[in-house]
C-alpha cells in the first residue's frame, strides 16, 4: 500500500486530511513543519525515499522552525533535488494561479486549496495509477 507524508503546521487539516487518505486505504503519516517532513523523508530506504508521495503546505514553519510563506516550495525544491521521482502536491488555503504555477515550475504534480480533500484524494489516486 503506498505511504503518503503530509506535512502541515495545522493539525485540523492534516488529520482531516489523513482520515480521507487512510479510509482509502493508504498508509499516511504527519509533520508539522518543513524539518521534521525532512526528517521523515530522510529516513529512507536503500531504494529510495520512505514515502510515495509527499502532500505539502505551503505556508508553514521552514526550515530552522521560522513561519515561511513558501516554506512548502523550499522543501519541495530539496525533495526534488534529492529523490527526482518523487511526486508531491502542495496545499494552500489560497486558490492563487501564481502560486499553482510556481509550484508546477519548481515541480510539484498539483497545487490544491485545503479543504478539498475529494480533489486531492482523485489526484493521488491518479498518480499512483499512472496518468500523471
Amino acid at each position: 500500500m503506498p505511504k503518503i507524508l503530509i506535512v502541515d503546521d495545522e493539525a485540523a487539516v492534516a488529520r482531516s486530511m489523513q482520515k480521507t487518505l487512510m479510509r482509502a486505504g493508504y498508509v499516511v503519516e504527519t509533520a508539522p513543519g518543513c524539518d521534521e517532513g525532512w526528517q521523515a523523508l530522510s529516513t529512507a530506504t536503500e531504494n529510495g525515499p520512505a514515502f510515495d508521495l509527499a502532500l505539502l503546505d505551503l505556508n508553514m514553519p521552514g526550515f530552522g522552525g521560522s513561519p515561511a510563506s513558501d516554506a512548502g516550495l523550499d522543501l519541495l525544491e530539496r525533495i526534488h533535488a534529492t529523490w527526482p521521482n518523487l511526486p508531491v502536491l502542495i496545499l494552500s488555503a489560497y486558490d492563487d494561479p501564481n502560486r499553482a504555477k510556481e509550484a508546477a515550475n519548481r515541480g510539484a504534480r498539483g497545487f490544491n486549496v485545503k479543504g478539498r480533500e475529494q480533489n486531492v484524494l482523485e489526484q493521488i489516486k491518479s498518480i499512483f495509477a499512472g496518468d500523471q
